[in-house]
């Protein structure tokens, strides 16, 4: 299911991407966090390589409010794109496929998948947008 993950408890194991709304203070699982999976968060990932230079996927990315600025708007450049080509070949020249499977299991029901994706990116947004207004940064916490 491409979803964000609201509550902590629901996690299984350590293999998720945590966004926490705030600097990282040595603790990690936060109830005020949200949670993707590897393969949700690696379909948006492009965005964070383009916007945040110094991103790393298995590192702590403390990234400030004007890179989420820039990072709202890529997604909303990305959702368009999803929304006005449904070509499965050109869908990789915008989403981040992060395992061999994923782009064809996302081929395999690509109308389903991008509206899915769509919704996620919609939610992420409205979440980053009511965040930055009580922050200075959100933080990126990888694998």
């Amino acid at each position: 299911m491409i979803e964000i993950i609201y509550d902590v408890s629901i996690l299984e194991g350590s293999c998720y991407i945590e966004i926490l709304p705030d600097k990282y203070k040595g603790e990690c699982w936060s109830t005020s966090s949200i949670f993707f999976t590897e393969e949700n968060f690696g379909y948006i990932m492009p965005v964070f390589e383009k916007c945040y230079k110094k991103f790393d996927y298995y590192a702590f990315n403390e990234i400030d409010i004007d890179n989420w600025k820039m990072i709202i708007k890529e997604l909303e450049i990305m959702k368009q794109y999803l929304a006005n080509n449904s070509n499965s070949q050109s869908l990789k020249d915008v989403i981040g496929f992060p395992f061999k499977y994923s782009e064809e299991e996302f081929i395999q029901n690509s109308e389903t998948n991008i509206k899915l994706l769509i919704s996620m990116i919609t939610e992420f947004q409205s979440w980053i947008d009511e965040k930055i207004v009580s922050t200075k940064f959100i933080s990126v916490l990888g694998i």
